[in-house]
């Protein structure tokens, strides 16, 4: 792997959590994220893409509850490209899923094989951890991740340094909120303009795809967020 376990253990272990809010700047973004960007970028860690009219979809993907086909349809309807970061509970029960995709040209990301609080791991358990759902990707599917989000957000310096060195890119997001308590979801037109009213240059947002609620009303936030002045990018460009 060529990794220098000795070395990154030398860097920083402290836990480190994120979820994007607090005080943004006057074009919007927020302000932590550009703060962490410039933190971490050197461990090509990306929390806001560029200062630039454009916005992205990602999705979290650590189990299926039946509504990806919906959001699959609703992207090809709009013609927007999305970014799925799986598990690997999710691509061994849901391979059909897995497989549409990549055919309809979205971007499969690496979300972790257990789905652990990757600042508890060693950098070479982390490092296990993650190869071993890129190599079954690779096996079951002949597709190259190149993309990974921390679950949970949680990371450190160490851990970053591992992702890097697997030849990764760590994407964060610059928005997300409570969507993914399948019992108690929000409320579709707040949640709706919560998520249009986030929309910034360079954009990440982040959605859950157990979401009835995000299922409801993405054609929406698609096209309100397009009024708004926004292109959706293409994730395999970030």
């Amino acid at each position: 792997m060529g990794t220098d376990f000795e070395e990154i253990g030398a860097l920083s272990s402290q836990s480190l959590d994120w979820g994007p809010g607090g005080p943004v700047d006057e074009k919007n973004r927020s302000q932590g994220a550009i703060l962490y960007n410039e933190k971490y970028g050197g461990y090509d860690a990306l929390f806001l893409a560029a200062d630039e009219p454009v916005v992205y979809m990602t999705f979290d993907e650590g189990y299926e509850y039946g509504l990806t086909p919906t959001f699959l349809s609703i992207l090809k309807e709009k013609d927007v490209k999305g970014l799925f970061f799986v598990t690997y509970d999710f691509a061994a029960r849901q391979p059909e899923l897995v497989q549409q995709i990549i055919d309809e040209g979205h971007v499969l990301g690496n979300h972790s094989w257990s789905h652990k609080n990757y600042s508890t791991l060693t950098p070479k358990e982390a490092a296990e951890d993650l190869m071993k759902l890129h190599d079954y990707i690779k096996e079951n599917f002949d597709y190259e991740m190149k993309y990974f989000r921390f679950p949970s957000g949680n990371f450190n310096e160490q851990t970053l340094a591992v992702v890097q060195s697997m030849g990764y890119k760590s994407v964060f997001w610059s928005f997300a909120y409570q969507d993914w308590l399948t019992d108690d979801q929000p409320e579709p037109a707040a949640s709706a303009d919560r998520i249009v009213n986030a929309a910034c240059p360079g954009n990440i947002y982040l959605l859950h795809a157990v979401s009835q609620t995000n299922a409801d009303i993405l054609p929406e936030v698609i096209d309100r967020v397009r009024d708004a002045g926004y292109t959706w990018g293409d994730p395999a460009e970030l």
